[in-house]
């Protein structure tokens, strides 16, 4: 491996060697940042950014910058795509006890990391133990009590609880640790240095390694913000991920295409059912019907969402359209079920009362957050047209958390990053349930549900989605999506998803120019 490494670099080097200090100047931008498909393609290398500054550990590293690299540089034992559906990549089978308190994997033969050792359940166990005590990967193995090896080939995971879809958790990198620098993985590509630059370079090993359309892909160093937009705009780094919808949206103004990919970031509405109007849950079903979703998404989030009723993505197999269907953007409906829950429009005013007390809700936001004021916004128009008088509360980031702990609200606009299983408890029972909602009916469902499996999931979800449908503790609004940023005209085919921003960069189609600079 190390004796192609100085033919690999020799053509990268000879491109670059002039311009490596400075990127060549660019014209400036349009007004329109995507030029229209006749544009063509500028002769740019494709790169990365990375931040030297962070670590490059994928367990217990939280720079955004370099978590973007892990999918190329390691694997999982299983993997999501943009169904949510696992598949398996280190792990060739999984099968739960009788009990459903632990699963066996046994790992895929053959697997080796980029130094040529071969992957064992001792270094899978080591993954997980080390990525459930600290780290972004911690939160989605909140439920795991253990993971250790009973051989070389065969991994035990122990659990709290049952967890039928314990496999959407396990797209944890798994790693051989070094003494120095980050540590060894299986994918497509590993790390390497030359002089002061870094790089990737294809992994030999990896019996996918002569599909890639980059032999070598150069690492731009980009220590904050502003250091990522001018390397994008300036063609330095060629590709990026971002979140329209994120208050923390990075500006980019080159030319660019944008591939979407759907994430597990729920934007919702709270209510609070412990006290007020919305104790009714025909109250709290009213507001759900007056939440238009589509709107919302098109003209606050310009699409770059999924509209959903229920908090489990709308594009995941368990997603129950019947139930969704009962609480979805219904003007008339929302009106009878007010009708229904006893209030009656005056002429005087034109507002709802019940027993001369008017309909009245405060609406909670968080100020630091256009987005959910242009949703609370939205759905308080709605609610008005009603008849119902709201009033929303705009607060700064502290002082929304305050309010949301101490239940000074009716409803909220809130957002959650769900795990890949898309266990709602932390909202129904768990941290997150700000607005006191208690029902032993829907937590048995849930239980049901994350204990099923097989062909048991299916109808354990409808049942929990029908049931979620009749009390409706939120009301979901949508999924926000990801963008994966290219630099136009590099490469077409991107399948982005929310684990790896580059999944399946084997099949992507690329421009002659962007290839022939790296072959």
């Amino acid at each position: 491996m190390r004796r192609l490494l100085p033919l690999l670099l020799a053509a990268w080097l000879a491109l670059s060697l002039a311009g490596c200090a400075e990127p060549s100047p660019l014209p400036s931008p349009s007004e329109e940042p995507t030029p229209s498909p006749s544009a063509a393609p500028e002769a740019v290398r494709f790169s990365l950014g990375y931040d030297p500054a962070a670590s490059r550990h994928p367990l217990i590293g939280t720079s955004q910058v370099n978590q973007e690299l892990t999918g190329l540089v390691y694997q999982g034992l299983y993997e999501l795509d943009n169904q949510f559906t696992t598949h398996p990549v280190l792990a060739a089978s999984a099968a739960p006890a009788e009990d459903g308190l632990s699963w066996a994997v046994t790992l895929k033969s053959g697997a080796v990391f980029s130094d040529g050792t071969p992957l064992t359940a001792h270094h899978a166990a080591a993954s997980l133990n080390a990525a459930r005590a600290a780290g972004p990967y911690a939160p989605r193995l909140t439920g795991v009590a253990g993971a250790w090896a009973a051989d070389d080939a065969t991994l035990v995971i122990s659990l709290a609880a049952p967890n039928g879809s314990l496999p959407a958790l396990l797209d944890v990198p798994i790693v051989l640790e070094q003494e120095e620098g980050p540590p060894l993985g299986t994918g497509y590509y590993q790390y390497e240095a030359a002089g002061e630059r870094l790089y990737l370079q294809a992994n030999p090993r990896h019996s996918g390694a002569s599909a890639l359309p980059y032999a070598v892909i150069p690492l731009t160093p980009v220590s904050g913000a502003d250091e990522r937009v001018a390397a994008f705009d300036s063609g330095a780094v060629t590709a990026v991920t971002t979140r329209f919808a994120s208050p923390y949206a990075l500006g980019y103004s080159s030319s660019y295409e944008t591939c979407d990919y759907p994430t597990t970031t729920l934007l919702y509405v709270g209510m609070r059912c412990s006290g007020g109007p919305c104790q009714s849950a025909l109250v709290r079903r009213a507001v759900s019907r007056a939440v238009d979703r589509a709107g919302i998404v098109q003209t606050l989030l310009s699409g770059h969402a999924d509209p959903a009723c229920l908090p489990i993505s709308p594009l995941h197999g368990e997603y129950a359209g019947e139930a969704a269907a009962l609480l979805d953007f219904d003007m008339e409906q929302a009106a009878a079920l007010l009708a229904e829950a006893g209030y009656g429009r005056s002429e005087e005013d034109g507002l709802l009362y019940r027993r001369r007390e008017a309909l009245s809700l405060t609406l909670l936001v968080n100020s630091d957050n256009e987005c959910r004021q242009g949703a609370a916004d939205a759905v308080a128009g709605a609610l008005r047209s009603l008849g119902v008088s709201v009033t929303v509360n705009t607060l700064p980031w502290e002082g929304y958390a305050a309010a949301l702990a101490a239940g000074r609200f009716d409803l909220y606009l809130g957002e959650v990053s769900l795990t890949g299983d898309f266990d709602p408890a932390p909202l129904l029972s768990g941290a997150l349930n700000y607005g006191g909602h208690e029902s032993w009916e829907l937590g048995q469902a849930l239980d049901t549900w994350r204990a099923a499996r097989g062909d048991g999931r299916a109808q354990a979800a409808e049942e929990l989605w029908a049931r979620f449908a009749q009390e409706i503790p939120i009301a979901p609004v949508c999924f926000q999506r990801g963008s994966l940023l290219v630099r136009w005209g590099m490469a077409s085919n991107l399948q982005p998803t929310r684990g790896n921003p580059f999944y399946r960069m084997e099949e992507w189609t690329t421009t002659a120019v962007s290839k022939k600079l790296y072959q």
